[in-house]
């Protein structure tokens, strides 16, 4: 029987030269066009477009702040800069100019940032941007206390609750911090002595998140570690065992209780000690 392939061709031939008629030099023809076709289809390693699959698509969350000069960042960095280079209006297309920071807006910490000959962004492999969301809330308590830590009796009362956090997930803690991006000055919390309040993690909850074998730990505020922390225990511990950190987090409320898969576009800088990162959240229909 003759293939697809070798059927379309005849289809197109005739369609092109009307019928062939029964003479031998037709016949010779024909037979060198269904033989070159067969031959074709017959060839090793062949690749044929497959019928497309029906998809569901999950839903997709962004969970990135908008990258801008105006972002706040962590004292001892420098807020972006950009600039227009071009027009459209002047020059028939347009582009920007951007400096910034490694560690500015939503973004990615590799375990290089902290320790000494530790993978940089370029070093792993892209697998370990991707997992399954995990979120703990502790908003309620973050209300109260802008030095308050996710710690490992949160994460335990999380699993008691949902199971046991699966190895290569990302775990974030939602304190509910990007309220404050309204008010100027309110997201980093400094007070009269210079001094940062806000939330983050505590060593113990690192270390039980290491023992989990996430692939990374995320927050809504300007670091892993809270505010107040001189010892930065959160980032050592984590980024110590090769977890990646996420900082400056969005939108975590809208995927709280839900199942998502994070994927993290992170550009592939060269010896980057992180990076601006668009972190996404797949969400799966309920």
């Amino acid at each position: 029987m003759c293939s697809p392939e070798v059927a379309k061709i005849v289809q197109q031939r005739i369609a092109n030269d009307g019928a062939p008629k029964v003479s031998r030099r037709n016949l010779l023809k024909l037979s060198g066009v269904l033989a070159a076709a067969a031959g074709t289809a017959a060839l090793p390693g062949a690749v044929f477009a497959k019928p497309a699959r029906q998809m569901t698509m999950p839903a997709v969350v962004d969970l990135s702040h908008v990258l801008s000069p105006s972002f706040p960042v962590f004292p001892g960095f420098n807020n972006a800069v950009v600039e227009a280079l071009v027009t459209v209006a002047d020059n028939g297309f347009y582009a920007q100019q951007w400096t910034f920071g490694e560690h500015t807006s939503t973004h990615m910490d590799f375990p290089g940032h902290f320790v000494a000959d530790a993978p940089l962004v370029d070093d792993l492999d892209a697998a370990v941007l991707v997992g399954s969301a995990v979120v703990i809330d502790i908003s309620a308590k973050a209300a109260t206390d802008p030095d308050a830590l996710l710690d490992a009796a949160d994460i335990e009362a999380w699993e008691a609750a949902n199971g046991e956090i699966p190895a290569g997930a990302f775990v974030f803690m939602y304190s509910g911090w990007e309220a404050k991006l309204a008010e100027e000055g309110a997201f980093a919390g400094t007070d009269a002595d210079g001094k940062l309040h806000f939330p983050g993690l505590s060593k113990d909850a690192c270390e039980l998140l290491v023992a989990r074998g996430v692939h990374g730990a995320g927050v809504d505020t300007l670091s892993l570690d809270h505010g107040i922390s001189t010892t930065f225990d959160a980032h050592y511990t984590l980024l110590g065992a090769g977890v990646l950190g996420v900082e400056n987090v969005a939108n975590l409320a809208a995927i709280i209780g839900k199942t998502a898969t994070i994927v993290c576009g992170i550009p592939k800088y060269e010896n980057g000690s992180g990076g601006p990162t668009r972190v996404l959240a797949l969400v799966e229909e309920a």
